[in-house]
């Protein structure tokens, strides 16, 4: 391609576009032309390819005007193919044909044909030119390339990013005394700069005697598209320098030049700029100064801008990236009135439906416990995809409503009908909300899935499983789950999985093995997660000296600093085998304040062993810690019940009742042929056959008590 534009290059100048003759048109209606250039404008490709054919017809195609505004329609609608059989096709074809063709190419994303089109140009005609040049014949002439041609041509190879073309075609410019036409600089300018040569691009924007806003506003997007977000910025301060103000282009290059360089420093800076010449009150700058805050973790900049942009102007914001990055920001930010704001002007103002900023709206709702809400979100969407049911299911579980989840879920499957497939998010999310309800057999139901759909290579996956058989009871089958696992491909979190699942079993023995399995074979090491499973492990089997060497080999042998909850695991660990002075003593030891969790042990650990000073002097920092908390007021009252000092259990349920505070009624649930759960709370009678249902239970009861007392009768004889 080199090659054959220097041959190219010592070919003379001609008259430009202007100074040609005329070209005739003699057969062709203004309408016609109309209706061409309406297919272009319109990108209407069906109309261009009628007219093609009522032209043929007509035999006014080969009028030389009316073939070159049907090749312009074909290539603005993309008809490549269409355009390349017209153009050869063509009996006459002009400089205007020529150019038609080389911009289209480059439009239509083929710039490498372009090149070789302006190459062609050139090579066909080189004879033609100079012979023009020499005779003054107006219609060879108008063959030579123009500065429109040479400016297609720049674009061309600034989408080629070929440096050695661009310094040849720079070359052929200046020898044909195009770089005084403003038109052509400009494109050379933005030509080196999308190749990635900044450097080149400044010095033409220096020597360029009036140089404007587009000479600045070329070199600097060029070094945006380029990544050379600094240069970009620096481009940008020069100009200002220069005296040249930006325009709308100009600006929202350099937002997006900020947005990406991480740079904070240059935010506001930019944002001032943008409102002194009063160019944030566009659409496009207004979105793109916002998403530039939110991108640089300038979330409430980025918030403020929505509302001045758009909540008090009463504007409808159209960018749902926009919205939804705001939506996020104000999610990260914890800020939920703002985000039923926001939610309440997008209602206002008719945005929905629109499933991507319902999705964030439903996402920040569920975040902040907002389950109702949430729902409410869910069920007014028109059109629901996969994130919208990930969302919900997500919701439910971390929200402590897994059989909703596992409800939705059964939904979810019925709509795979229609091609809304479980995901990576929705299989674990499912697994989760089975765990959290001890649901097995729906968990076998999902481990079949999984194995059908291939997720069961995910190692993810794989622990979610053994989590979820270890609190379903199948101890054996979380086992299995985990020797499955490969030995390169288990992870820590498998091995914290199935030390965890021990401790939950009361298999202290077991999750020792584990943990000492892990130690040993070395492609792991124990982190804080680790130790927190072993330690409580050790706290349900009753291994007190194993828990606690454990929690002292952490920073000693692994340099890993206990947190809190490593505290509280020791305090439960203490208080379960009955030492809770230890356990008082450990707490006042402890070189980081008690949080909530360890006065919480040890107050638990006190209604376990009945000790009321210990559990008094739990209660009173709690009361500190959290005062509208009713959990420790609940436990010190069962403390109070425990040894029958019923004054002092009413006090404290007093206290609770003057705050409107109540005893939550404990609940458990029971799973019905393998997909239905029922819940139920103490002496509950809703069920339509409850006395069916107790009249088992006390029958289940008597033949207890007759086992119970048959084995003492036969221990005593």
């Amino acid at each position: 391609m080199t090659q054959i534009l220097s041959t190219c290059l010592h070919l003379p100048l001609h008259r430009p576009l202007h100074q040609r003759t005329p070209t005739n048109t003699n057969g062709a209606s203004p309408s016609t032309i109309q209706l061409l250039r309406s297919s272009a404008s319109q990108r209407d490709a069906i109309l261009a390819s009628s007219l093609h054919a009522a032209l043929l017809k007509s035999g006014l195609r080969s009028d030389l005007f009316v073939a070159n505004a049907l090749l312009d329609a074909y290539l603005k609608n993309g008809l490549l193919s269409s355009a390349a059989n017209l153009f050869d096709e063509m009996p006459q074809r002009d400089v205007a044909s020529w150019t038609s063709l080389i911009s289209g190419l480059t439009r239509c994303k083929a710039a490498k044909a372009a090149v070789f089109a302006f190459l062609d140009m050139l090579g066909t005609h080189g004879e033609a030119y100079d012979t023009a040049a020499a005779d003054g014949d107006e219609e060879a002439a108008a063959l030579c390339p123009n500065e429109f041609t040479v400016s297609a041509f720049l674009q061309a190879c600034g989408h080629i990013k070929d440096v050695k073309l661009g310094t040849m075609v720079h070359a052929y410019i200046v020898k044909n005394g195009f770089f005084s036409d403003s038109f052509v600089a400009n494109s050379l300018i933005d030509m080196y700069a999308k190749i990635g040569s900044a450097a080149s691009a400044e010095k033409l924007v220096r020597r360029l005697r009036c140089r404007g806003v587009v000479s600045w506003t070329a070199a600097l997007s060029g070094c945006v598209l380029n990544e050379m977000f600094e240069k970009a910025l620096e481009l940008f301060t020069m100009m200002l320098k220069d005296g040249i103000l930006p325009n709308t282009v100009t600006m929202l290059s350099i937002i997006q030049a900020c947005s990406l360089s991480h740079e904070p420093s240059f935010l506001r800076w930019v944002h001032a700029w943008a409102t002194k010449l009063e160019l944030d009150r566009n659409d496009l700058i207004a979105n793109s100064l916002i998403e530039m805050y939110a991108k640089n973790g300038f979330l409430e900049e980025g918030v403020k801008a929505f509302y001045m942009f758009y909540l008090f102007d009463g504007k409808v914001c159209s960018d749902a990236s926009v919205v939804a990055a705001i939506v996020h920001g104000c999610s990260l930010l914890g800020s939920l009135k703002h985000v039923k704001e926001i939610h309440a002007y997008l209602t206002k103002a008719g945005f929905f439906p629109c499933t991507v900023i319902e999705n964030s709206v439903m996402g920040v709702y569920a975040k902040h416990g907002r389950v109702d809400d949430a729902h409410l979100v869910f069920e007014r969407m028109v059109q629901r995809d996969t994130v919208s049911w990930n969302t919900m299911i997500s919701c439910f579980v971390k929200n402590d409503r897994a059989g909703n989840a596992l409800e939705f879920l059964g939904l979810f499957h019925k709509l795979s009908r229609i091609g809304l497939q479980p995901d990576f998010v929705t299989i674990l999310s499912s697994i989760q909300a089975c765990s959290e309800v001890a649901s097995l057999q729906q968990g076998q139901v999902l481990h079949s899935y999984v194995i059908k759909s291939g997720f069961d290579v995910d190692v993810y996956v794989c622990n979610a499983l053994i989590d979820m058989y270890a609190k379903s009871g199948r101890i054996d089958f979380a086992e299995l789950m985990f020797r499955e696992i490969g030995f390169g491909f288990k992870d820590i979190s498998s091995w914290n999985s199935m030390i965890a699942a021990y401790g939950i079993h009361g298999d202290g023995s077991s999750a020792m093995r584990v943990f000492d399995r892990l130690k040993n074979e070395g492609n792991h090491s124990p982190n804080a997660v680790t130790f927190a499973c072993v330690i409580s492990a050790c706290g349900h089997a009753g291994f007190t000296e194993e828990g606690y060497e454990c929690f002292k080999s952490m920073k000693r042998d692994y340099g890993i600093e206990p947190r809190t909850e490593h505290y509280a695991s020791m305090v439960d660990l203490f208080g379960r085998s009955g030492k809770l002075r230890e356990a008082a003593e450990f707490i006042k030891d402890m070189p980081i304040q008690p949080g909530p969790s360890v006065w919480g042990a040890l107050l638990g650990a006190c209604g376990l062993h009945r000790n009321v000073e210990i559990a008094e002097k739990a209660a009173k920092e709690l009361a500190v810690l959290e005062p509208e908390s009713d959990i420790w007021k609940v436990s010190l009252s069962n403390v109070y019940a425990s040894v029958g000092k019923w004054g002092d259990w009413a006090k404290v349920r007093a206290s609770m009742k003057s705050k409107g505070s109540r005893k939550e009624a404990g609940w458990s649930s029971v799973e019905v042929r393998g997909m239905e759960r029922y819940r139920f709370t103490v002496a509950d009678t809703r069920h339509p056959e409850s006395e069916r249902i107790y009249e088992v239970w006390r029958s289940i009861n008597k033949h207890i008590a007759d086992a119970a007392a048959a084995a003492d009768a036969y221990l005593w004889n």
